[in-house]
């Protein structure tokens, strides 16, 4: 990623007010307390494409695609919104994980929620410490946008699956460098579009990969 385009994410990340907050998400009949440092790091707020992740969940049919007590990895978590709703479906264990400076935040997610016993927040660098502990689920939102992660995020998913795993990824085209993340990926796992934002529409970097949901 060059640095206008870093600084565009960073425009776009700071634009929202600073300092924190709390909100909720509603989860069928529980509300998920949604705890934000705005302005602290690029994780530190909610990104649309975990909220779209997650209400995408809510009405997933979980028991018909993974075992009962499912483990489940999301990969930078960000505040953990995402995986926090997997523990509340249904997950036997939830991993959360990111870079250094997004662990107190996602931490602080965990806490509020009071769902420590089933979630467990660490530090993971992709290119830095490969996975060799598989899941069942993994999720991410909004990963792919710099180039120089393209390989290592494709690694981290190769690495923390297994046969029949899922990964559900909610994903946002920032630049036209994300087609070799997705011909990367390809080589290895079977694609479908679960949903779109923008029925009709797709990002020119999934254009063809999915044949009659638009572009």
């Amino acid at each position: 990623m060059n640095n206008e385009e870093l600084a565009e994410m960073h425009r776009e990340r700071l634009s929202r007010s600073q300092g924190g907050s709390r909100s909720t998400f509603s989860l069928h009949d529980t509300d998920l307390v949604v705890v934000e440092e705005h302005g602290r790091c690029l994780g530190s707020s909610l990104w649309p494409s975990a909220s779209h992740l997650a209400r995408y969940m809510e009405g997933w049919d979980i028991e018909s695609n993974l075992p009962k007590g499912f483990t489940c990895l999301e990969l930078g978590c960000g505040v953990g919104l995402p995986g926090l709703c997997a523990a509340l479906l249904g997950a036997l264990s939830v991993d959360l994980t990111d870079t250094e400076e997004c662990i107190p935040i996602a931490q602080a997610n965990v806490d509020a929620n009071k769902l420590g016993d089933v979630v467990e927040v660490r530090e993971l660098d992709w290119a830095n410490s490969p996975l060799t502990v598989t899941y069942d689920l993994v999720l991410a939102a909004d990963v792919v946008y710099a180039p120089e992660c393209h390989g290592p995020l494709a690694r981290a998913l190769l690495g923390s699956t297994k046969r029949g795993s899922i990964v559900l990824l909610a994903y946002r085209q920032r630049v036209l460098s994300d087609n070799a993340f997705w011909d990367e990926i390809s080589k290895d796992f079977s694609m479908q579009l679960a949903w779109n934002s923008h029925p009709g529409h797709l990002p020119p970097a999934l254009e063809g990969r999915f044949p009659g949901a638009g572009g």
